[in-house]
């Protein structure tokens, strides 16, 4: 198949963010995108993860060129409070390029050997601090710098950061400032009805405005309706369902009552009576939501326990004057991402609960992907290379479902009747971390590499209050270490906190995240 044209089908930020990489990276394509003038997108706020850097630097975009129009702000990392028990407190899963080890001789090794001999000092959420120890301070107490002068250590900003961004205007100004420009042609339209031609492929559809399009290869960005890919091209949905017990979704803008205070720079998460509720700090407000399971509550009770969480938060003023829209989740994806010529990108493909930020992560390492296809050949493609796509997106979709299953099944709420069933009745069995779990009743002290290939697991179940030694293995290395490791210990303990607090002297001179966004990103906006 060799691939000259592209219909993109569905606008929002999926639509235009495969419009602007393949009108940037794929010039030898000529690019038409159909959005319905009548369909709305959802619009509560999008965290993302570190990996968007590489889709941004791909279009040559720079922070202030494009934060500011999309009241953009920066993120650190993810707060996670009251997952490990009704009141565990919180943890951090600050980003980071790898664990930083210039205080753990012994590696991965270390943190668990201080936590055994140290264990008041050594506590689970003090394992990012160990690792991660200058995101982590950023995050917990709120601060910001592009580290130009290098006084944080292990801390890259440019790779160690991602965003919180209002998705809607992030595809606006993606189309206007690279679709575009690039020469994207943008029709309004409602797609009527489709034809196949001998071969299986999509050969044209036709608009309600009498329009035809055919092309070589459709883009399916038609959010969760899967308009080309699941109910044209028959592709069937394979749910989740197993593995993310969350249905239902209540999502509110609410604005700020401080901003120096309330503008985080990390995604707040909380887990609450029957789910956990999200806050994504944009610049103009905050988006919120309260992801549930409507097994265990109905709509009207769980809008009433969102409510009650927000008025923890803030003016109960600003709850009462919101509205609020409700939500409904589909876990799971459709069984091939690109069958004939249709590919599907974004909610077309498949969702994850945003527990881990994946939605617009998903979307963006599959147009890289798709890009990287296109442009091997010059817009050649064989079904090997097809093959080839569908396998990698379905690893990375199973991957992120396990690892989002992960911070439920670590949990050891019981206080309702969700949380008892979730951390003592609910069967996991994530293809990702069997040896994980495998390792759990096994020696974890001589194991404790067991996740070396998807770093953020460790810094959940660390976080969730998972003991890396057992108290057999405690006595044990006692035993075995002697007298001469636990005074290396002492050694390797001292030495780190004085690193840590002189680490908090430099954290506690630096601006708030709000502070630092108003003098770089907004400062003339």
């Amino acid at each position: 198949m060799k691939i000259k044209t592209i219909s993109i089908i569905g606008g929002g930020s999926s639509g235009w963010m495969t419009a602007a990489a393949l009108s940037k990276l794929c010039p030898h394509v000529d690019i038409t995108l159909v959005e319905s003038p009548t369909i709305k997108t959802i619009g509560v706020g999008e965290s993302t993860l570190g990996h968007i850097t590489k889709f941004l630097d791909l279009l040559d975009l720079k922070d202030n060129e494009w934060m500011k129009h999309c009241n953009a702000t920066y993120k650190n990392g993810i707060r996670f409070t009251n997952f490990a028990d009704e009141n565990s407190g919180s943890f951090y899963y600050p980003f980071s390029l790898g664990f930083d080890t210039t205080y753990a001789p012994n590696g991965l090794l270390t943190w668990p050997e201080l936590a055994t001999v140290f264990p008041k000092i050594f506590t689970p959420n003090t394992f990012a601090e160990f690792y991660a120890g200058s995101n982590t301070f950023l995050c917990k107490f709120n601060k910001q710098t592009n580290n130009a002068r290098g006084l944080l250590p292990h801390y890259d900003f440019h790779w160690d950061t991602a965003y919180h961004v209002d998705a809607n205007l992030f595809g606006k100004f993606l189309k206007d400032s690279i679709a575009l420009p690039n020469g994207v042609k943008h029709i309004f339209g409602n797609v009527e009805n489709m034809s196949k031609d001998d071969y299986g492929n999509l050969e044209h559809l036709r608009l309600d405005s009498g329009i035809t399009i055919t092309s070589d290869l459709f883009i399916d960005c038609t959010g969760f309706s899967s308009l080309l890919l699941e109910n044209f091209m028959q592709q069937k949905f394979i749910s989740f369902d197993d593995y993310l017990l969350n249905d239902r979704a209540w999502a509110c803008k609410i604005n700020y009552d401080d901003p120096d205070k309330e503008m985080h720079n990390y995604t707040d998460c909380t887990a609450i009576e029957n789910g956990w509720v999200w806050h994504i700090p944009l610049y103009n407000r905050i988006g919120t939501g309260y992801v549930y399971s409507s097994k265990f509550v109905d709509d009207t009770d769980a809008l009433q326990e969102f409510k009650k969480h927000l008025y923890t938060t803030g003016s109960k003023g600003r709850v009462d004057n919101t509205d609020f829209s409700n939500i409904s989740i589909r876990h799971g994806r459709r069984e091939l991402a690109w069958v004939k010529n249709v590919v599907g990108v974004g909610l077309s493909y498949g969702f994850i609960e945003p527990l881990e930020s994946t939605g617009l992560l998903t979307t963006h390492e599959n147009i890289i992907k798709l890009v990287d296809i296109l442009n091997r050949r010059n817009g050649g493609v064989s079904q090997l290379e097809i093959d080839a796509f569908n396998f990698s997106v379905e690893n990375e979709i199973h991957k992120f479902r396990d690892f989002v299953s992960m911070h439920y099944s670590l949990s050891l709420r019981t206080d309702t009747h969700y949380w008892k069933h979730i951390s003592q009745g609910m069967p996991f069995y994530p293809n990702k971390f069997q040896q994980m779990y495998s390792n759990l009743v096994g020696t974890m002290s001589t194991n404790f590499n067991w996740q070396a290939d998807f770093p953020p697991a460790l810094f959940i179940a660390a976080g969730m209050g998972l003991r890396p030694q057992s108290t057999a293995e405690m006595v044990l290395n006692k035993n075995i270490w002697g007298a001469s490791k636990i005074e290396k210990l002492e050694i390797i303990k001292n030495k780190y906190l004085a690193y840590r607090s002189n680490l908090l002297k430099t954290i506690n001179l630096l601006p708030s995240h709000h502070s630092f966004l108003k003098n770089t990103i907004y400062n003339n906006f």
